[in-house]
């Protein structure tokens, strides 16, 4: 949006659009939901909203520089498909590998500890588009990380829908 036109505000704004879902929302949503979803008396429900206040806290210092920066994004093509080679805040004070690492932790970590199985397997779910996105599609890796992610949520919907969180906890869900 805005790269076929040269038309460099339409990217910022679009890619902030982008950036917003996967480097803000991602990493908070996720845990967040975990915590939700956990029974009031698990002792886990602590240790969810910690994931969820990290992510907010990971999510905000990702995304809120992008706000005042417009130069620190950078939208390109690369093999047909979107690549987003922004500078981070925390590039600043660790590698960048570092900082996927932590991202991806808050947002898997919490679906493996959840004690409901399929959000667990949804945890599963998360490992394998990851492990896609690393093996085949690394040259665009965020573009085809969120593409795989939207498929991910196939999974979710396929758990709503087949209401395989109320057998698993009908105190819960009914």
């Amino acid at each position: 949006m805005g790269l076929n036109v040269g038309d460099p505000t339409m990217v910022w704004w679009a890619a902030l659009g982008f950036m917003f879902f996967s480097w803000f929302m991602w990493p908070a949503w996720v845990p967040f939901s975990v915590y939700v979803l956990e029974a009031p008396e698990s002792r886990r429900k602590k240790m969810f909203l910690l994931f969820a206040l990290a992510g907010v806290a990971l999510g905000g210092i990702l995304f809120v520089p992008h706000l005042l920066n417009a130069d620190w994004i950078d939208v390109g093509i690369n093999n047909r498909s979107l690549a987003y080679e922004d500078t981070m805040f925390l590039d600043y004070l660790m590698p960048r590998w570092m900082t996927y690492l932590i991202y991806l932790f808050l947002i898997i970590a919490p679906t493996l500890l959840s004690t409901y199985l399929h959000v667990r397997w949804f945890g599963l779910t998360l490992i394998v588009m990851l492990t896609v996105v690393y093996l085949f599609l690394s040259y665009a890796y965020i573009s085809f990380f969120c593409l795989l992610a939207g498929f991910g949520t196939l999974h979710l919907i396929y758990i709503i829908l087949r209401n395989k969180c109320r057998r698993e906890c009908p105190v819960l869900f009914s």
